[in-house]
């Protein structure tokens, strides 16, 4: 690690996204509506990459796009948000894009992924071998990634999404990740958890619950870390919440070394400050978040 800066290759996805406010669910037939619309950059990987790019983190997005107006809006969120997007992919016909419907402090959206789903992220060993972690996210085919990223040295982080079983087939290029994050609406969790910390090689497995908080596991270990839910403000969830939470959590593993339940801590923290700061999506720096944890009553100052 270069000083106290992690350098951090993101891998995931990134699009474009239209919001559009509604007054109700289901949306009423209106032939004209005359509504505030709004344009942004969304999706796991962004949000992934913002999040450790606030926190401190030299990071690079490898996000699969198109040579088009949706990739341009991309470059310049990334560009904003301290994010190099240089490692993109250019190769889709198109770039994948999203239109969501807000009302009721609910959300909608509408994903058109194109080809995104099979496309491919090829880095050469030269950029694994000069990066401190490869955090992947489990919309994208990531295996042949992961094992070049293990042949160099590198470690990596996986986000998996919503996960209800132990570890299927395709998620099996996974298990060799150090660190697995991934959401969880059901019950069980603690069997779910000891399944998929036996079966991988990751020093820590998490599975966050929403409202309820997270629980953990550490290799070599029985023991099952809970960390409740942070409160800090009101609000909906966010887009991007869960891949917040994996990146917060990365960095405090990684880059400032963290033990595993300060680092669930902090991630927490993470979530419930981007629930009560919807406008700031990237002002989550490391002092505002220790900060809002020492308000908490949660994770102490990492060292």
């Amino acid at each position: 690690m270069r000083g106290d800066v992690m350098r951090v290759v993101v891998v995931g996805m990134a699009y474009a996204v239209v919001t559009l406010p509604v007054d109700t669910f289901p949306v009423a037939y209106r032939a004209v509506r005359d509504v505030p619309i709004s344009a942004s950059v969304g999706g796991s990987g962004f949000a992934a990459a913002r999040t450790l790019a606030a926190l401190g983190d030299e990071v690079y997005l490898a996000a699969p796009l198109g040579e088009d107006a949706e990739a341009v809006a991309v470059d310049v969120a990334a560009y904003r948000y301290g994010v190099n997007s240089a490692m993109c992919p250019r190769s889709l016909p198109r770039s994948p894009r999203a239109v969501v419907l807000e009302g009721d402090g609910r959300r909608h959206i509408s994903r058109d992924l194109g080809d995104a789903r099979s496309a491919r992220v090829d880095l050469d060993l030269g950029a694994l071998a000069t990066s401190d972690l490869v955090m992947v996210d489990g919309v994208l085919p990531t295996a042949a990634l992961i094992s070049s990223a293990q042949a160099t040295g590198v470690p990596v982080a996986a986000a998996l999404g919503t996960v209800s079983q132990p570890p299927l087939l395709e998620q099996q290029p996974y298990l060799g990740a150090e660190l697995l994050v991934m959401g969880h609406d059901g019950h069980d969790e603690e069997h779910l958890v000891q399944t998929w910390r036996r079966r991988s090689a990751a020093r820590l497995v998490v599975l966050t619950l929403g409202a309820r908080g997270a629980v953990g596991m550490v290799q070599h270990s029985e023991e099952l870390l809970h960390v409740p839910a942070r409160r800090l403000g009101e609000g909906p969830r966010p887009a991007g919440l869960g891949a917040t939470y994996a990146a917060t959590l990365a960095h405090y593993v990684f880059a400032r070394g963290c033990d595993a339940r300060t680092a669930m801590e902090y991630a927490a923290t993470a979530a419930a400050w981007t629930i009560a700061h919807p406008s700031e999506p990237g002002g989550l720096r490391e002092d505002v978040l220790e900060a809002a944890a020492a308000r908490a009553g949660g994770a102490a100052q990492a060292s």
